[in-house]
């Protein structure tokens, strides 16, 4: 029987293979994958490939897995029409979500509602409103609510007649975000009670670029906060109304917006943004940390990389900016540190894109210690290639930048000189400012000062502070006070403009002015690590200060009303992020010995997840993979592979007849626990997923990808594991975890 089966297999296997090789060889070239069966859609009704949705391709890509009631959403009561309680919490969840901007969440909430409730037309109106940056996906959504609308309410209805409108293909994107704001106003004139089309109605407004009256926008947002002062979308849409305007308008909301949805990492951001408007760079600071630490134990908890959620980059690079306000030096190079060492993606976050975690993390970490004069950190961070700088036009000029300076003020000539030549041999991007500055400096060290400071005068990059410090250097004492004045009064709160300041009036002679400077400098720079050199030369100068009978002054900062009571941030999560650990799993492979995860501690591992011996598109991978099983071992990294067949049909693959060799391990799990522990299964439709995941040699996952189609992309693998052994060497960001 044995025998018969194998036959039989074989036969379905071999069907496989020769359609692959057959589509491989009529390829250009031969190692090309064949091009994987089409999903099901309204133009291919078939039945969907392995791992796609039955319900067509806008169901493919999103979340999967099943959604949970999450502490800290926001208190919304969103009425729809199902008979089913949990279905309607999931919806009222999905809306405090949506006002939240956290979409992946919103859709999945909305996807567990549906699962729930399949008739409730509204869980996919929530679908769709979760996907405002995938207008095809949303239209997909939509379909699927229109199919459902005999059951509508009149005001389901006009919020789907709305929807519609704002993801209508046809038309330019003024006319459907006008056409979007008319039907919203219509609901808020038949059901005036609905606060959250109020909220909307504000928020469409404020999207919509031309504002008549923002305070006319206000007093809408009012009338949601009298009626229902939690609201977390009349906070958020009211500090997005007045952000870079009148900051101060928001100051209550920025206030209780994150205590109002403690669970969502936007909801502590966006209070950031207004304190960073009025200047108040530590409220700004502990705004941001807040965000980072949400992120980073929700993404813990919940299995999630930074790369999938779309404005965590944003979120962390604006709290490094933050801490360098106040002088928390060492906090935020571990957080821009953290961003540059963070996982890559072949789709999400290369390296032309400019608001990727590591190009902003280079960005700041490389800018954090030209302010605070680490040039031999600096020095290191880029010779060790921790800084690791793409070849971009936009990078290779930070590096050739924050090196000269770096350079310059260690006095290195020859150095300073390769620095402007590296600039000079840039082609695109504009290099003049930061060439300017550069060659200023290379002639202020010959003593060349006059041509000095003309090129100075064309470095429209160089912080005043800098400039400061330059005519310090070349004893233009009256030009130095001054410029120090400027970059105080232009940088208003930041703590390094003010220590040079103290520094420079000590220096010129003018000492109870000196005085007076550390005292705005003392509660500003009450967070500030004093071990940078800016610092240590303060030092003696307070100390000789004191010796002379002066107090220094308090460094305590008043409390106001706002922002009395707060949350202690360091109970909301770890500062930076960190891998999570893989999950356990021993099976049996082909041979009958267990392969245990567990034995490969000191190695990388790529798991594979497939969907079986008859996948056709799984081949391709499992095809990609074993040509380059021993290029991976070379790279410290084991591949294996996990069925969902049972032992014998995975058996019948690895020993195939048609001499196709799978040097990899190939391990059964037709009961699919494995594939449901790594979250590579559709808990809404109970059918596996396409997965392949990069455990490093300490057992921490650093890249996954599950999908409806299975990841092909060898050589990213390959550069991605070199890497993760590197960032594993120089012991990353531990000390930022804390």
């Amino acid at each position: 029987m044995r025998s018969e089966r194998k036959v039989r297999g074989t036969t379905a296997l071999a069907a496989a293979v020769l359609t692959l090789a057959a589509s491989v060889a009529r390829t250009a070239r031969s190692d090309e994958p064949a091009k994987p069966t089409a999903p099901a859609s309204e133009t291919n009704p078939a039945v969907p490939a392995a791992g796609h949705s039955v319900h067509g391709e806008a169901f493919n890509d999103g979340p999967r897995r099943a959604a949970r009631l999450m502490p800290g959403m926001g208190k919304v009561s969103f009425a729809v029409s199902t008979s089913k309680p949990e279905a309607q919490a999931f919806v009222n969840q999905g809306v405090g979500q949506l006002h939240s901007f956290f979409y992946f969440e919103a859709e999945r909430s909305f996807r567990q509602a549906s699962t729930i409730d399949p008739a409730c037309a509204m869980t996919y109106w929530g679908m769709a409103q979760a996907n405002v940056n995938n207008p095809k996906r949303a239209r997909g959504f939509l379909k699927e609510a229109r199919k459902r609308a005999a059951s509508l309410s009149r005001r389901e209805t006009l919020y789907l007649d709305a929807a519609e409108a704002l993801f209508k293909e046809a038309g330019d994107d003024k006319s459907r975000k006008q056409n979007y704001l008319n039907a919203l106003e219509l609901i808020v004139q038949e059901f005036p009670d609905d606060l959250d089309a109020r909220a909307w109605l504000a928020m469409a407004n404020w999207q919509h670029g031309t504002l008549p009256s923002r305070q006319a926008v206000d007093v809408v947002i009012d009338t949601v906060l009298q009626a229902e002062p939690v609201h977390p979308g009349a906070h958020h849409y009211r500090i997005h109304l007045w952000d870079d305007v009148k900051p101060a308008r928001a100051e209550r909301s920025a206030a209780v917006y994150g205590k109002n949805a403690p669970g969502i990492a936007h909801a502590w951001h966006m209070p950031g943004h207004t304190y960073t408007g009025l200047k108040r760079y530590a409220d700004a600071a502990y705004q941001q940390e807040a965000s980072a630490r949400v992120d980073h134990a929700y993404m813990a908890r919940d299995r999630v990389m930074p790369f999938e959620i779309h404005n965590y980059a944003h979120n962390n690079q604006w709290l490094v900016t933050s801490l360098s306000h106040i002088g928390r030096v060492r906090d935020g190079i571990a957080v821009a540190r953290n961003l540059v060492e963070q996982p890559r993606d072949p789709n999400k976050n290369g390296k032309n894109d400019g608001g990727s975690p590591q190009r902003s993390g280079r960005a700041r970490w490389s800018e954090v210690l030209t302010r605070y004069e680490m040039w031999d950190d600096l020095i290191a961070a880029t010779e060790s290639g921790a800084l690791d700088w793409s070849d971009v036009p936009a990078e290779r000029k930070q590096k050739a930048y924050t090196l000269g300076l770096a350079y310059a003020a260690k006095g290195d000539k020859a150095k300073l000189d390769e620095q402007i030549a590296a600039l000079k041999g840039i082609k695109g991007g504009s290099v003049d400012a930061a060439l300017a500055e550069l060659e200023g400096h290379a002639l202020l060290l010959k003593g060349e000062v006059g041509p000095a400071f003309e090129r100075f005068a064309k470095a429209t990059e160089m912080r005043p502070e800098a400039l400061a410090r330059a005519h310090l250097a070349a004893r233009n004492f009256g030009s130095a006070e001054w410029a120090a004045k400027s970059a105080v009064e232009k940088q208003p709160n930041q703590v390094p403009p003010l220590a040079a300041q103290v520094e420079i009036l000590h220096a010129v002679g003018k000492t109870k002015e000196a005085r007076e400077a550390y005292k705005t400098l003392a509660p500003l720079a009450k967070w500030a690590d004093t071990d940078t050199p800016v610092f240590r030369r303060l030092a003696p100068i307070v100390a000789s200060w004191k010796a002379e009978g002066w107090t220094p002054p308090s460094a305590d900062v008043p409390t106001d009303d706002l922002t009395a009571g707060r949350v202690d941030v360091a109970t909301l999560g770890p500062l930076a992020w960190a891998p999570f650990p893989a999950e356990p799993f021993a099976k049996p492979d082909t041979t009958g010995a267990t392969w245990d995860l567990a034995g490969h501690k000191g190695r990388n591992v790529v798991v594979l997840f497939f969907l079986g011996g008859k996948c056709a598109h799984c081949m391709q991978q499992l095809t990609l993979f074993r040509k380059e099983v021993e290029s991976l071992k070379a790279l410290n990294t084991d591949v294996v592979a996990l069925s969902t067949d049972d032992a014998d049909k995975t058996r019948e693959l690895k020993e195939n007849q048609e001499g196709l060799k799978f040097p990899m391990p190939i391990l059964a799990d037709p009961g699919l626990d494995v594939f449901k522990r790594y979250q590579a299964y559709d808990d809404f439709e109970g059918v596996p997923l396409h997965g392949t995941f990069l455990i490093d040699a300490d057992g921490n996952v650093r890249f996954q990808r599950v999908s409806a189609d299975p990841f092909l992309d060898v050589d990213f693998i390959k550069a991605e594991a070199a890497r993760v052994d590197k960032v594993r060497r120089g012991g990353a960001t531990a000390t930022a975890a804390r």
